[in-house]
């Protein structure tokens, strides 16, 4: 009998309180995060997407996966989507078309 009672107080109270957590809490709103700093994040990472997505098919070509002119035709289409992601970025304000050049040739000779 008191080992019951032993396993109730040791794993039966701990998992109550871990339980009932999420009702004392429930009552609070999350904060809503800032429309701008939400589409600028997701312009971020899609700028981010893109660049590996870029470093990913310069691989594969040099690895012999893609023939030239698949080649060609993706990075064209990969830069496009690249330019636009850019040039939305640079429009609110953030950063310069010419940095992210940089910033992207500077990773790129690094590895």
């Amino acid at each position: 009998m008191s080992l019951i009672i032993l396993w109730i107080l040791l794993l039966g109270i701990p998992l109550l309180v871990y339980l009932c957590l999420p009702l004392r809490f429930r009552g609070r709103p999350a904060p809503e995060p800032d429309a701008v700093e939400s589409g600028m994040d997701l312009l971020l990472r899609e700028r981010e997407r893109s660049f590996s997505a870029l470093a990913d098919l310069d691989e594969d070509y040099e690895v012999g996966k893609l023939s030239e002119q698949d080649y060609q035709t993706l990075r064209a289409q990969l830069l496009e989507e690249t330019v636009a992601v850019v040039s939305q970025i640079e429009s609110s304000g953030m950063i310069s078309v010419e940095e992210e050049i940089e910033r992207y040739r500077r990773t790129k000779g690094e590895s």
